[in-house]
């Protein structure tokens, strides 16, 4: 009779349910709102219409950003919004340099001083272009096309400045 009451327990135990089955759902609703492009040593002059010195010798005026370079820009992104969420070279490879080549490329057919933006490291920037400001491939403006480059990358035209020591390419090979 003990044995026989042990397994009623037991099984009225084991099946014994104490209230409704909880499922937790946790959805992850976390944004990176920060842009850190990957500029290593961009140091943006305070005054970018002051002489810088000339690789020549002597200093020369550093030319300003194109006026209309935003909306050229600006037009290339809306007609390709896939290129742009395919952007991320970590993701996507070699394949996700075309935003960055279309928009470079539109760009220097309306002024061939647009180009990429070369790192201290010696690689191109993924989401920054740079425009030649001088005579020579060192002091550009820096401006950073793509925001959240690796998450929801998105349009955007964040001029960085001007860095008289910035390196500048006309290729990124």
């Amino acid at each position: 009779m003990r044995k026989l009451l042990l397994l009623i327990f037991f099984v009225t135990a084991c099946d014994y349910n104490l209230g409704p089955t909880i499922i937790n759902t946790n959805t992850n609703t976390n944004t990176n709102n920060n842009d850190f492009h990957d500029l290593i040593n961009f140091a943006p002059s305070t005054n970018p219409s002051a002489p810088v010195a000339s690789p020549t010798g002597g200093t020369e005026t550093p030319l300003p950003l194109p006026a209309n370079a935003q909306g050229i820009a600006q037009t290339i992104s809306n007609n390709n919004p896939t290129l742009i969420m395919r952007s991320c070279q970590a993701i996507y490879g070699e394949s996700a340099w075309q935003f960055m080549d279309t928009i470079v490329a539109a760009l220097k057919a309306s002024d061939p001083r647009w180009g990429y933006m070369v790192k201290a490291t010696r690689q191109i920037s993924a989401d920054v272009i740079a425009y030649r400001a001088t005579s020579d491939n060192t002091g550009a403006w820096g401006v950073d096309i793509i925001v959240d480059l690796c998450g929801t990358p998105r349009f955007s035209w964040q001029v960085l400045g001007f860095d008289p020591n910035a390196e500048w390419s006309g290729t990124r090979f």
